[in-house]
């Protein structure tokens, strides 16, 4: 009996170990994040350029290392966008984990030019719909949250994801510079936390 008692007491042990419950509070999901990598470069950070902006990375305006990344332009009525963005394909928080994207901008005369105007940041959990046909908690912005304009110093942009949904192959974070904005953003800093 006392065997048998403790064979059920382990076996449900090593059950409950061997459940996933996905990443653990604190864990950063994305890399260089500082834009500082052994090899100088700003991979896995993907540039999606329409016309008219300029992108790169720049070593006279940083925040906490020696590089940042940016996106310029100066044409008002230029109605591209630009981004940059980075995907997460690892093994991905237990659905319900709340999310947080971070990233520090520097603005250098911002300016909205149109209703669709603006510096943003967003998170997306791929695919766009689950397999009931859902985008519902799958993808959230500033964009109609925070107005980024005029020329300022470092300053810290949140979003949060509050509950990761289920069926997620990857997790794609967005830094943009939205249709009809002039200026020059810079980003550092970015990070995705799970908590």
């Amino acid at each position: 009996m006392k065997k048998s008692y403790l064979f059920i007491l382990m076996l449900g042990l090593f059950i409950s170990c061997t459940e996933d419950e996905g990443l653990p509070v604190g864990t950063q999901l994305l890399r260089n994040s500082d834009l500082e990598s052994p090899d100088g470069s700003i991979s896995p950070w993907v540039q999606v350029s329409e016309p008219g902006f300029t992108l790169g990375s720049s070593t006279q305006v940083y925040r906490s290392s020696n590089k940042s990344l940016f996106i310029a332009n100066s044409d008002s009525l230029n109605t591209n966008s630009a981004t940059w963005r980075q995907s997460y394909r690892g093994p991905m928080p237990a659905k319900g984990k709340k999310l947080v994207l971070r990233a520090h901008l520097k603005g250098e005369n911002i300016e909205l030019k149109g209703p669709e105007s603006n510096v943003f940041i967003s998170i997306r959990a791929f695919p766009v719909e689950d397999s009931q046909g859902s985008t519902f908690g799958r993808y959230v912005t500033t964009q109609n949250q925070i107005r980024v304009s005029g020329t300022f110093d470092w300053a810290q942009l949140r979003l949060t994801l509050p509950n990761t949904p289920e069926e997620v192959d990857n997790i794609v974070v967005y830094l943009v510079m939205g249709s009809r904005t002039t200026g020059k953003i810079y980003f550092d800093d970015i990070t995705l936390t799970v908590e």
